[in-house]
């Protein structure tokens, strides 16, 4: 069978994914230790997983760096396609040259990887709601609608960013991240489900 032959590729879209998910559970960078992370196994897995995503897609293991995108190393020329681009995205009348936006490629990473962060507050209003009747759930509907919009168009703000996390587009089979940058291959979702 085709399907079974072709093993997904782990891009950098689930390297961000990752990131925002132990985000989530763990807002607190400092605590993105083994140790600080050790008495919680779905937390230290995600950990595990991502400092294997770090090494394979060539990105300094510094959570703090990452988010404010000084990862980006502008001067690459790997990131000459998406800065063309960026550049041709431009405000009309603003002309950026080169230099000056090269420059900027770090601080724009971690201004949109700022706003997809806050993004995921406002995706989850819902989340804690297992019942509600009457007005309770014409307001929880309305926010259900409106964050359906947000997820349709998040593409245009995570399609960026993983550019930005790798500009050549890498992609890694699973069985690779496991064999040689030591990702741990078990699934985060059944050791959520074994730690409740």
């Amino acid at each position: 069978m085709e399907s079974q032959a072709q093993e997904a590729q782990v891009t950098s879209r689930d390297l961000l994914q990752a990131f925002l998910d132990l985000r989530r559970l763990a807002p607190e960078l400092d605590t993105w230790t083994e140790e600080r992370l050790a008495d919680n196994p779905p937390r230290l897995a995600r950990l595990q997983q991502l400092v294997a995503l770090f090494r394979a897609f060539g990105i300094p293991w510094d959570p703090v760096a990452f988010v404010d995108g000084t990862f980006i190393r502008p001067e690459d020329p790997r990131y000459d396609a998406i800065l063309s681009r960026l550049k041709a995205e431009a405000v009309d009348g603003e002309k950026l040259e080169d230099r000056r936006a090269r420059r900027q490629l770090p601080r724009f990473f971690s201004i949109l990887f700022d706003y997809r962060t806050r993004l995921d507050d406002v995706l989850s209003f819902n989340s804690g709601v297992i019942e509600a009747s009457g007005l309770y759930l014409l307001a929880h509907r309305k926010a259900d609608m409106q964050n359906q919009i947000i997820r349709n168009n998040l593409a245009a703000i995570e399609d960026t960013l993983t550019e930005l996390i790798s500009p050549a587009g890498a992609a890694f089979p699973r069985e690779r991240l496991v064999r040689e940058f030591g990702y741990p291959d078990v699934d985060v979702t059944d050791l959520d489900l074994d730690w409740l």
